[in-house]
């Protein structure tokens, strides 16, 4: 019998199942910088009155008011978006390699036909 570990290790290797999984984890770390994490911040901003606010030395007030109107900056877009283009480039060469291979195999009339 052969473990789940088994399982998933000849899924992520003989059925190429790792182009799955890394689109998987492209996606899930996408949702989470550009959706989960600004909500996140806008949810759990302190709220403080203004006139407490006023009350205060200006330089005070300052530092107040920019940690209130703090603007999240995806982390994945830090370095010039590096992130996305390696990604981009993993995801894509692996389509057209896939591809190419599949051409290959209904050429030589070992592949599934495809509509």
């Amino acid at each position: 019998m052969k473990s789940p570990l088994s399982d998933f290790w000849d899924w992520m290797t003989e059925r190429e199942g790792w182009k799955a999984f890394s689109g998987g984890v492209y996606l899930t770390i996408c949702v989470f910088d550009f959706i989960v994490v600004p909500v996140w911040i806008g949810l759990n901003r302190p709220d403080i009155p203004i006139d407490q606010i006023v009350k205060l030395e200006p330089a005070v007030q300052v530092k107040i008011i920019e940690a209130h109107t703090y603007q999240h900056e995806p982390f994945t877009l830090k370095g010039g978006g590096l992130f996305h283009l390696a990604f981009g480039a993993l995801l894509t060469g692996s389509a057209i390699a896939g591809r190419r291979g599949l051409l290959n195999d209904n050429s030589n009339g070992t592949g599934s036909k495809q509509s």
